[in-house]
């Protein structure tokens, strides 16, 4: 049995309390029947439990058309893809994005992973059919911030990705590879890229592309966490400055700035993008954003088939069950409000009409009934006979 409140456990026990406390203290004071508040304590109890939402997990078995494919997506993502020299003045990391959700649309059924690379490789999105999750993933991407750069490898990623292909060989061995690597080919530590033709056996299909142009771009910087007017931004805290003031010495730069302290320009280097693409066995392709990335890859069709997910974890919830217990006794406290509402209403005398007949007990006048509003007519008295 687990539970997951509706108003997270604070708020759930706020309106239980509120709710208990309404109970008590007419209970206490004696005000109606006393079993009626006692009672009233128990619904709370009972409508305290559908609030929790009580239910019982079940794992439950799926089985889903795949393509017997696994597409990895190799993105750099270091500062140099923040140059903007693609397609005009933006970035190339933006071109990126574009091909990669095209490529994705060309890959119907495919379990789909992104694997980044700066200073180092991470996943930041597994293997998954779900292509709704992949384009989140892919729209959320940043290049590093040259503060954290510490120099990076066009293969740095090799040692990730040997390790997301074993495994996934593993579940699915009957599964084809495809590999597309994105990058701008820029190796900016000492030591040379590493080869990836141990990988040419194993990959299906795929494609190298390349960003950036000859002549360079500036890259705008990519501030980390407290720096700039984003989140996070502590104001005039020391040391950071306004960015927007281009008089403030103390601002970040808005480009990445070379040894001089002038924009630095990042090129692309096509010969290591081409020896990558050698090295895994595909061909390359230089992207500039004059075309659809269809035009130069076509995506290989792969049979569908039916796999069975084991594993999944569902919730049979049932908070509807207390649920019928208290509107049972919203129906009681319905009858209980009619029933004194008419016990009320006979116990209260009326009041007479103005110009309406005498109420009971009520005698006229002498000379007559009595005139409009209960009042005795005005008899004018005769002393004949008398003294005056």
């Amino acid at each position: 049995m687990i539970f997951d409140p509706v108003f997270t456990w604070f708020g759930w026990g706020f309106i239980v309390l509120a709710l208990l406390t309404v109970c008590i203290i007419p209970a206490i004071r004696g005000d109606g029947a006393r079993w009626k508040w006692f009672a009233r304590m128990g619904v709370v109890a009972v409508l305290a439990l559908a609030l929790a939402r009580p239910g019982i997990p079940i794992k439950s078995s799926t089985e889903e058309y795949e393509a017997r494919a696994d597409v990895y997506f190799v993105v750099d993502v270091t500062t140099s893809m923040a140059a903007e020299d693609f397609d005009g003045d933006r970035t190339r990391l933006d071109g990126v994005k574009e091909d990669m959700l095209e490529l994705a649309d060309a890959f119907p059924g495919t379990r789909m992973s992104i694997i980044t690379f700066a200073s180092t490789a991470a996943t930041v999105m597994p293997l998954t059919t779900d292509h709704a999750a992949f384009a989140s993933a892919v729209d959320v991407l940043d290049p590093e911030s040259s503060m954290n750069s510490r120099g990076s490898s066009i293969t740095e990623a090799g040692e990730e990705l040997e390790k997301r292909m074993s495994s996934n060989d593993e579940d699915r061995p009957e599964n084809k590879n495809v590999v597309f690597y994105f990058g701008d080919g820029e190796q900016t530590v000492s030591e040379s890229p590493e080869s990836w033709s141990s990988f040419a056996s194993r990959i299906d299909s795929g494609a190298v592309f390349g960003y950036g142009t000859e002549e360079g771009g500036k890259m705008r910087d990519v501030q980390p966490f407290g720096y700039g007017s984003g989140v996070g931004n502590p104001g005039n805290a020391p040391g950071i400055g306004d960015p927007d003031d281009p008089d403030d010495d103390q601002a970040p730069p808005e480009y990445v700035q070379d040894r001089d302290g002038n924009p630095g320009i990042s090129k692309i280097d096509e010969g290591n993008l081409r020896q990558i693409a050698s090295d895994l066995g595909v061909d390359y392709h230089h992207r500039d954003g004059k075309g659809a990335i269809s035009s130069v890859y076509k995506a290989p069709k792969y049979d569908q088939a039916l796999v069975k997910k084991d594993g999944r974890v569902t919730v049979d919830e049932y908070y509807w069950v207390p649920l019928i217990l208290v509107f049972a006794w919203i129906a009681v406290e319905l009858v209980f409000g009619v029933r004194e509402y008419l016990r009320l209403k006979a116990i209260t005398p009326t009041r007479p009409r103005r110009g309406g007949p005498p109420g009971p007990g009520v005698m006229p006048g002498p000379g007559g009934p009595p005139g409009p509003g209960g009042r005795v007519p005005y008899q004018p008295v005769s002393h004949q006979g008398g003294p005056r």
